[in-house]
Order: structure tokens, then C-alpha cells, then sequence
């Protein structure tokens, strides 16, 4: 575990010991008046975890009150989601997560919610996607060359992603639309082993966040062909996006945010959102960013709105086309 890690690992454990950082910014004469519990669906030590225990000391020093992570993994996130789904709605009980995992996820399987039981407060990180190749692979040197080739070698191209329905898999979806190709999809438990085969050369491109990718990429073991977003990732300068290079628009962009059970009320949803955008601008959780590989960002409810909005009409239409389902 690297020294970024550890650090937020203790932060982490400092709240969950009820120890408080900054002032009470609001305990006095309302919410909150006992601690917070931020629950992320994923296991300890991923980047969403690593994302959340940042985001906790950063909202506890607004809050006035410790900000505890729990993290309840399991079933693509729906076990954590079903859990604030069902929660009382009076701020206690949040979601830290990726916004498939409330509009991408009950599409593919069954879930206990709908992204009708959540109130979104707003965003909180971004990272770029990247499709990989090896650096020693001759076919693709450069992105045209990739395109080129999925277009006359229909199918050949084996193009690993993270699991069904994640936002690696919806890049690779909206990569096929633009190229009207079709990829043969190798689904993966996460981009660990991906990436492993990508490098050992039994795959042939990975769709990535670079967040996860980036260590190869400056090793020089990966290439990245293109940015799968709306503009260039400053941790990988230089490298253009799909639009850049002449074949249209998309955007692979792995959004995470905080959400709380529907039925918040509209004054608590708005402090939160406040509070939330406040912490996200603090240096520590800045900085913590950066050296993931993604960049903190904040957002209004609405404008996390219509992230969920995009990613529900292109999951549910990948749904009805047989492109998206559970392995």
C-alpha cells in the first residue's frame, strides 16, 4: 500500500473514532449534530474508496462533524447503493460512488432500488478514459491506425473492458458507435487483470480510467491511443482525444458523486450540496486527486442530474440493442 493510501486509510480511521477536524459549521442549531456516515460500495483501497476517505476529512472540517466511511462492497455496488436507498433521508446516511452504479447496474440486474430512491447532492471527482494498447504492438501506432483496423478486421479486435456495465464498458460501446465497428468484448473483474493481459498480450486494447493506467503508461508498457472525453487528461499531456483526431465526440469520463436516500428534504439536499462543493475545493483533497490521476470537481444536484441522466439513456439503449448485459 503506497504512502497516499496509508495516509487516507488513517484519516479514515480518525473519523470513524468520532475525532472531528475544523470548525462546526453548522452543529450548532441544526444538521449535523452527531456524525455522518459516507458509505462506499466497493472494497477498501480501490480508487473510489481512496476518493471517499479524501472526500471525508475534507466534508468533516466543513461539517464541523466527523465524516465516517463504510465501505459495504459487493454485487457491482448495488449492495452499498440498496442499503442508502433504504435509509432515513435526513443527511446521516450517504452514497460515495460512480453514477453506473445507480443508473447502469439495476439495468443489467436485479437491484432492491432505481435511481428514483436517491437524491443527488453533486459531484466530487472525474477521471479520463484511455483506450490502451502495447507499446511494442506495430499495428497500433497511433489511434488511426487502431481505427483502421477495427474497421477492416471486423470483430478481431479483442478489446478488454472492467465488468458489464461499467463506464469502461460503455467507452468501448460509444467508441463502437462512432467507428461503426464492433469489438470482440473481453469482460474483466476490474482493470488489475486487464491490464496484465493487455501487457502479455492476450488481448489487443483495454478500455481504462487513468487513474489505474497511468503507472504503465510512464513505465512505457502501455501506449494510450486517445482520450475517450471531452478534452485532454493533464496527466497525460499530449495525448488528443477522439474528437481531437477527427472522429466525433463521446465521453468515457468516470464521474463519482455523493447521493442520499429520496425524500431529502430540498434545504438539507441544498446545504449538503454546499458543503459538499466547499470540501471538494479544499487543497488536501485537491492534491489527493491529483496524485490518483483524476481531478476533483464539484457540481449543483442538477448538474449531477444530468450526468445520470446521459449515462441512463445510453445504458438503457445499449440494453435493448444486446450490447449490455451480465456476464
Amino acid at each position: 500500500m503506497n504512502i497516499q493510501r496509508r495516509n487516507l486509510m488513517k484519516a479514515g480511521a480518525l473519523a470513524a473514532a468520532g475525532i472531528a477536524v475544523g470548525p462546526r459549521a453548522f452543529a450548532q442549531g441544526g444538521f449535523p449534530t452527531k456524525p455522518v456516515t459516507l458509505i462506499v460500495p466497493f472494497a477498501p483501497g480501490g480508487n473510489t474508496d481512496i476518493v471517499a476517505r479524501s472526500v471525508a476529512v475534507s466534508l468533516g472540517k466543513v461539517l464541523g462533524q466527523s465524516v465516517v466511511v463504510d465501505n459495504r462492497a459487493g454485487a457491482g455496488g448495488s449492495i452499498g447503493a440498496s442499503l442508502v436507498a433504504r435509509a432515513q433521508p435526513d443527511g446521516y446516511t450517504l452514497l460515495l460512488c460512480g453514477a453506473g452504479v445507480i443508473v447502469t447496474v439495476p439495468e443489467i440486474v436485479k437491484t432492491q432500488y432505481t435511481r428514483a430512491n436517491f437524491a443527488p447532492i453533486g459531484l466530487v471527482n472525474k477521471s479520463s478514459m484511455v483506450i490502451l494498447a502495447r507499446k511494442n504492438d506495430a499495428r497500433f501506432k497511433n489511434f488511426q491506425d487502431f481505427a483502421t483496423y477495427a474497421r477492416t478486421a471486423e470483430g478481431k479486435v479483442l478489446a478488454a473492458h472492467s465488468g458489464p456495465g461499467t463506464p469502461n464498458q460503455l467507452a468501448l460501446i460509444q467508441l463502437e458507435n462512432l467507428l461503426k465497428a464492433r469489438f470482440t468484448s473481453v469482460s474483466y473483474k476490474g482493470s488489475a487483470p486487464a491490464l496484465v493481459d493487455l501487457m502479455g498480450g492476450q488481448v489487443d486494447v483495454h478500455f481504462d480510467q487513468v487513474t489505474s493506467s497511468l503507472p504503465y503508461i510512464k513505465s512505457g508498457q502501455l501506449e494510450p491511443l486517445a482520450v475517450l472525453g471531452p478534452a485532454q487528461d493533464p496527466s497525460l499531456p499530449g495525448v488528443k482525444t477522439v474528437a481531437e483526431l477527427g472522429f466525433g465526440n463521446l465521453d468515457g469520463t468516470t464521474y463519482v458523486g455523493v447521493l442520499g436516500p429520496a425524500g431529502m428534504p430540498k434545504d438539507l439536499q441544498d446545504k449538503l450540496a454546499a458543503s459538499l462543493a466547499q470540501a471538494v475545493k479544499d487543497p488536501y483533497t485537491v492534491q489527493n486527486a491529483r496524485e490518483l490521476g483524476s481531478v476533483a470537481i464539484s457540481s449543483t444536484p442538477q448538474e449531477f442530474t444530468r450526468i445520470l441522466d446521459a449515462e441512463y439513456a445510453l445504458a438503457s439503449q445499449s440494453v435493448k440493442d444486446g450490447r449490455l448485459k451480465a456476464d
